[in-house]
This record gives structure tokens, sequence and C-alpha cells, in this order.
């Protein structure tokens, strides 16, 4: 039997238990949206970790309503404490990036690389070795 999607993302952010995120529900809803039957039995998994992934991006960001942060998601490349310096990984045309940000992002990309089958040839899919336009 496979955990809901709700019971999966607490699991994983125990916080929302303590503190639940009124937006969780939309979430879910805008994940469902743009994750694929292909998924099977991983479906609930899939949209967890993509509602994990976007909640993890905006913490990084210091949140969409806080008033703090710098409004970037990306990876802090260094920092610096006197005169407060922070330094954000630039972005790329890298299809992968935006999920390598976070654990849950990495953990999605796995998970397709694992449950979805592609085509592939002796040259990969579309020539490059384990990479498909599909993510």
């Amino acid at each position: 039997m496979s955990l809901s999607i709700k019971k999966i993302i607490e699991l994983r952010m125990p916080e929302l238990v303590t503190t639940p995120d009124p937006r969780l529900n939309d979430f879910i809803t805008l994940a469902k949206g743009m994750t694929g039957q292909e998924f099977g039995d991983c479906y609930n998994q899939a949209v967890a970790l993509r509602v994990l992934h976007w909640l993890a991006k905006e913490k990084q960001s210091g949140g969409s309503s806080s008033g703090s942060g710098s409004g970037n998601a990306g990876r802090v490349l260094t920092e610096k404490e006197d005169k407060l310096m922070v330094t954000y990984q630039k972005s790329s045309s890298n299809e992968w990036e935006d999920l390598n940000s976070t654990i849950y992002g990495s953990e999605l990309i796995e998970l397709m690389r694992s449950c979805l089958m592609l085509p592939r040839t002796r040259m990969g899919v579309d020539g490059y070795p384990f990479k498909s336009s599909l993510f």
C-alpha cells in the first residue's frame, strides 16, 4: 500500500505537521498537473518530491512573504559574515539545474531515472548519454 502524497511530505518535512502551510493542497494540485502517470506506483512519491523541492527552494530564498532573503533560489556558493556577502550559483541552460538545487529535486531526478522507461540508443537518449528532453 502506497503512502498518501501528504503523508510523504509530512514524513520528509516534519515541521509541516506542527506548522502547516495553508498552501500545501494547492502545491499538491500543481505538482499533480506536472507529474505524469508514467511513475506508476511511484506517482505519489514523485508528486511529494516535487512539492518538497518547491518548499525547499522557497526556504532557501527566504520565503515568499517573509521579506527576508534575497529572492534568489540558486545554490549558495560563498558566504561571508563581516559585511554580509553571499554569492549564488548562476543559472545555466542545464535542464536538471533547478531540480539539482535541492535534495528533494535530486531525489526526483533519481526517481525519474529509475521509474521511467526512456528510449535508448547506443549513444544514449537524443545523442546524449542518460539525458532526455522529457525532464
